[in-house]
């Protein structure tokens, strides 16, 4: 076997220190602008290669040489520069062989339509001279004095905003607008420019070339990026670690600017950019730059900050390890030798990068799904949960699957199958369980009186706290449209009575007699309607009780349909109404035991009976003692304040209960709880309903 021929562009250059300390040595392709780290042992032997010399040859002058390098590791590579064409291909089986390659990476169409919409890059223009001629002045902007001045500023500016943080925070909802999110977009753009600016910049500073800064299109979401591959040939890690920091400190500085400005500038438009400003920058380097699960800003700092070169390769090896020696106990050597601590902060890494990204992509899957038309979003969603989540889960099990002739019986085995055996008992097992629903215990039924129209108010016969009969008059509403609205109608049957009385005398109107009956028919029809509403403004008592909640109204003031005027209690009937989201909406049923218990823990519970169930989710929620404003469990918002109107958040269902023991001494309205004791049913009985419902309400075009 003779060596192959090494390209000659090829370059060798000394790399920054090791995590041990120890020197690294650097590979760097000119042709693809690829670097590769290369260790002691590849380093010899790329001193003593020789193309076109027998194997056996080199491995003679490795031990002359007295060095522990075995065949093996001449092979491997070998197989390192083969598969990375780093050797010269002057046969024609090293021609075929490149072709056979270049056949290998060509994707089917399907497959390269989902790789091109999940991730690709568009250089945009070079940068380099651009760089060059400009870093003299832009040093100077960099500089510590500067530096120093934008933190003074910065504080000063923080410490201002904090004191009109309500003005501040305002101002989102100010901008809260299609506008708003148009000029939002166009400062996002201009600061993550200056933000690759700002990594550009410093490796022009540090001697290294910027080849290209473009746009890189993560599934439809576009970023901006700045190759900054050149910095692998410095041998300061300090250096890299500035490189990495430099877009984060520069939209730093530019929100501390920008912060400051917004607290002295006077409101205009000055004011407004300097809002857009401060809030996009900090929202970016907050919020995404930081995190260090992605492949962004704050990943390459964090392994800088490691000095761990390809830290997630490394660290998801090690991850996936340190499960599969969990599960099944295999006892074999990691994938790399670190030191206790070390491995432990790559495998909590790793693991917390798998947990982000899980939600993150079930996240990006529901955001593609609904800013995408129908069909598309759904083919989207499945493609983003399938290859992000679906195929890593799918390649681990074969993994496992291949490893199956490793596994033996051991106490780790054992353990991990009482623990699944414990988790699918605990998912599938119809266990035995309970509904806990806000609910309102009212020793009395109760009806609330709402004027049927706008009205003004005629005449008040009752008072508060007032005990009624049925039938008695409450008050008496006068509508001046509905009355102008009567005499009008009035008006236009007298003139067709009087034209149909005419008919025969009217040769010309003979034809349209027909006509002129069935105008009078509807007419008639419409006033009787107007009649039954102008009846309906004098209220009268559908029930015996005693007037509650009788707001302050008098003679001759306009009420509108929507103000409640008061309510009729009967206090010779007691219910509980409850109130059920929709998810546990499809677990009950007449049947099941009910129990009331009050918040105030007046006593322990009273027994109820399930009256009815509401299949229709409230408008609104009618007791404000439940309301989360309140200090009530039910999420809400509200719809009109002045007449403390809210809506809950999530979809609530009205259930009544009756008592089987009423309690006299409550008050007429108590908040507590209803407990229902509902059939048994299993955790994946829960999700799969849930699942179900989803799909059915998502299945509609």
């Amino acid at each position: 076997m003779f060596l192959p021929f090494i390209r000659q562009d090829l370059k060798i250059i000394n790399g920054s220190a090791k995590e041990d300390g120890s020197p690294s040595w650097l590979l760097y392709d000119t042709l693809r602008h690829k670097y590769f780290v290369l260790t002691k042992t590849t380093l010899i032997l790329l001193k003593n290669w020789v193309g076109g010399e027998k194997v056996d040859t080199l491995i003679k002058k490795i031990e002359d040489l007295k060095l522990n390098i075995k065949q093996n590791d001449i092979e491997d590579f070998i197989q390192f520069l083969d598969t990375n064409n780093l050797i010269i291909q002057n046969t024609s089986e090293g021609s075929k062989k490149l072709v056979t390659q270049h056949e290998s990476q060509k994707k089917h169409w399907f497959l390269k339509l989902i790789h091109g919409y999940l991730f690709f890059k568009i250089p945009i223009f070079k940068p380099d001279n651009f760089l060059k001629i400009t870093l003299p002045i832009v040093s100077k902007l960099g500089s510590k004095l500067v530096r120093n001045l934008i933190y003074i500023l910065g504080l000063i500016g923080i410490f201002l905003v904090i004191q009109e943080y309500e003005k501040f925070w305002n101002t989102f909802s100010y901008f809260y607008n299609f506008n708003g999110l148009i000029l939002f977009g166009i400062t996002i753009v201009f600061v993550k420019a200056l933000h690759e600016l700002g990594h550009a910049y410093v490796a022009k500073n540090f001697g290294c070339n910027v080849s290209a800064i473009g746009l890189a299109m993560l599934v439809f979401f576009p970023f901006l990026y700045t190759d900054t591959t050149d910095a692998w040939k410095l041998k300061d890690n300090r250096q890299r670690l500035l490189i990495n920091f430099a877009g984060m400190l520069t939209e730093l500085h530019l929100a501390l600017i920008a912060t400051f400005i917004w607290a002295i500038a006077p409101e205009g438009i000055i004011q407004s950019a300097a809002f857009f400003i401060a809030s996009a920058s900090w929202v970016s380097s907050l919020l995404i730059n930081i995190s260090p699960f992605m492949r962004f800003d704050g990943y390459y700092v964090f392994s800088d900050f490691l000095k761990a070169d390809n830290l997630q390769p490394r660290a998801f090896a090690l991850g996936r390890w340190q499960i599969r020696e969990w599960i099944f106990g295999f006892n074999f050597e990691p994938p790399e030798t670190l030191e206790s601590s070390r491995k432990w902060v790559f495998i909590i890494y790793a693991w917390l990068t798998w947990i982000y990204r899980f939600f993150l992509f079930i996240g990006i899957a529901l955001l593609v799904y609904y800013l995408a038309f129908k069909i598309l979003g759904i083919i989207l969603f499945f493609i983003e949960i399938v290859w992000f989540i679906g195929l890593p889960i799918y390649r681990e099990i074969k993994q496992w699957w291949q490893l199956k002739t490793s596994i033996a019986i051991n106490k780790k085995f054992i353990r991990s199958i009482i623990i699944f055996l414990i988790l699918l008992l605990i998912f599938f097992y119809p266990w035995r369980s309970s509904i806990i629903m806000p609910s309102v215990y009212e020793s009395a039924y109760t009806i609330d009186i709402y004027p049927s129209e706008d009205a003004i108010i005629k005449k008040v016969f009752i008072s508060p706290k007032e005990f009624i009969k049925k039938n008695d008059d409450l008050i008496e509403l006068y509508s001046p449209s509905i009355k102008n609205t009567i005499q009008q109608s009035k008006d236009r049957i007298e003139l067709l009575e009087l034209r149909l009385k005419r008919r025969l005398s009217l040769q010309f109107e003979m034809d349209d007699l027909i006509i002129i009956e069935s105008n009078l028919e509807k007419e008639k029809q419409i006033l009787k309607g107007l009649k039954e509403k102008d009846s309906k403004l004098f209220i009268k008592a559908k029930i015996d009780g005693q007037i509650n909640d009788l707001r302050d109204i008098r003679d001759n003031q306009w009420i509108s349909k929507n103000d409640k005027l008061f309510s009729i209690v009967n206090l010779d009937q007691h219910q509980v109404v409850a109130f059920v989201s929709e998810n546990d909406l499809y677990k009950i049923n007449k049947t099941m035991q009910a129990q009331f218990k009050p918040n105030n823990d007046e006593f322990l519970y009273i027994d109820l009976n399930l009256s009815s169930i509401d299949m229709s989710a409230i408008e609104y929620l009618p007791y404000l003692s439940l309301a989360s404003v309140y200090g009530g469990s039910i999420p809400v918002r509200s719809l009109d304040d002045q007449n403390k109107l809210y809506k809950p958040e999530k979809a609530q269902y009205k259930i009544t209960f009756i008592p089987e023991n009423p309690m006299n001494s409550l008050q007429w309205q108590t908040p507590g709880k209803v407990k229902l004791l509902t059939n048994n049913h299993s955790f994946f009985s829960a999700i799969y309903n849930k699942l179900l419902k989803i799909l059915i309400r998502e299945s509609g075009f």
